[in-house]
């Protein structure tokens, strides 16, 4: 009866997040499709310069991003209902974002020039840096802010329902390979070109303003979230780097397709689940706690047994991938096993960390949350240095698991006792 009762309470966060995870499903099914392709037809190495130019793009997109994607959000729905605040707050974020984003395009130009490893795969970091400008004007944390996340879901995969099928138009054989870079950093370039537009047509905001004060209080108010967000990657990108400077290209390519594979099938789930119930909680937090600890407790509980079951299913099926993929990807079934374990600690982790000691938590629980992953990340550093060299990719594997288990450790932990009762 308490059940039924609390999903009656949240039947909308609920439906919205079910709408998401069929177009989030869409959403991430279809680069899914085209990965196997590329794996295919550009083979282990080839796939390894991509994979290489996707881990150090994404860097800059976390730059970019700012933690805004947080903090902006939870800022947006405390002010949805105040055009003149929330104009402001909008264009002090963009401001931001824009000048994050001339940063990065001189700091990546300075390391293709100066560094030999990362001008080996130049062309390729290039051809994927379009991923950042889409990144910087997408205004997700916007759109999901105003309630209006499912808006900004659709944008994204009719763009990509609209591109991704390019690529097995025009790449066909190996040398096709930064091609293939461009047309994945292109869908990024039409869903900002799309959600501008559609910015536009809303008229949700007022015209441009510059307010230094403003801008620098959001971003000072997100760089505790960057910090975290930096710390994170250093495990879930950082280790691809690093294979870049002592492993082949080829082992890249596998590590980089297990580890994609692993957190797709994560992330079509938990992404529409976080999307749905993440203003809720931000909003709640602020009017009425008792049902935000409610709505905390059954994502909890909701997320906790998706992933277990994705858990599963990754380690079931991972026997089968190199017998599509072929002999390149010998050794991805023991990859993809050692990574199974976790989806299940990056769901719960993420649901204890964003959910609770950012949704819920005030800037004590916010700092906590920075540490955590402060400590993660030397963590990931001293695995990822005693690991890889003696096991190569498979060292790296089982380094990231054991990272993931000490995020969900420490945010367990720190929600607890900033939080209780949770």
């Amino acid at each position: 009866m308490k059940l039924a009762s609390k999903l009656t309470a949240n039947k909308g966060e609920l439906k919205d997040a079910l709408y998401l995870i069929v177009l989030q499903g869409i959403n991430q099914l279809l680069p899914l499709f085209v990965m196997p392709y590329l794996m295919i037809v550009l083979g282990a190495e080839r796939y390894g310069y991509v994979g290489f130019a996707l881990s150090v793009v994404s860097y800059f997109t976390i730059v970019v991003d700012f933690g805004f994607n947080l903090s902006a959000t939870k800022k947006i729905a405390l002010v949805k209902d105040d055009r003149q605040e929330l104009t402001a707050v909008f264009w002090a974020v963009v401001w931001s974002k824009t000048l994050l984003l001339l940063a990065s395009f001189a700091v990546m130009w300075l390391l293709i020039v100066s560094v030999p490893t990362f001008r080996l795969y130049g062309d390729a970091i290039l051809c994927t840096f379009p991923m950042v400008v889409g990144t910087a004007f997408t205004f997700l944390w916007f759109f999901q802010g105003i309630g209006k996340v499912r808006l900004m879901v659709i944008i994204n995969t009719c763009s990509k329902m609209l591109l991704l099928p390019l690529v097995f138009v025009f790449v066909r054989r190996p040398d096709d390979y930064l091609l293939a870079a461009f047309l994945q950093a292109l869908v990024f370039i039409l869903t900002a070109a799309v959600s501008c537009f559609v910015l536009w047509r809303m008229h949700a905001v007022g015209r441009p303003v510059w307010r230094r004060q403003d801008i620098g209080e959001e971003t000072r108010a997100s760089f505790p979230l960057f910090l975290s967000t930096a710390s994170t990657s250093v495990y879930t990108q950082l280790f691809v780097v690093i294979l870049g400077f002592f492993c082949s290209a080829e082992a890249i390519g596998r590590y980089a397709s297990a580890e994609r594979i692993m957190r797709a099938c994560c992330f079509v789930l938990y992404v529409p689940i976080n999307q749905a119930f993440f203003p809720k909680i931000s909003a709640l937090s602020k009017k009425n706690r008792p049902e935000a600890f409610r709505s905390f407790a059954q994502v909890k509980l909701l997320v906790g047994g998706v992933m277990l079951l994705v858990a599963i299913a990754l380690f079931v099926a991972a026997p089968y991938l190199p017998l599509l993929l072929g002999s390149d990807y010998a050794g991805l079934d023991s990859l993809l096993r050692i990574m199974a374990p976790a989806a299940f600690f990056i769901g719960l982790g993420g649901v204890y960390g964003q959910m609770g000691l950012i949704a819920l938590g005030d800037g004590k629980a916010r700092l906590h949350f920075r540490n955590n992953y402060f400590a993660a990340g030397i963590t990931a550093l001293v695995l990822v240095c005693l690991l890889p060299p003696f096991a190569g990719e498979y060292g790296a594997a089982l380094a990231m698991l054991l990272t993931e288990v000490t995020v969900f450790a420490l945010m367990w932990y720190r929600t607890r006792k900033d939080l209780a009762p949770c």
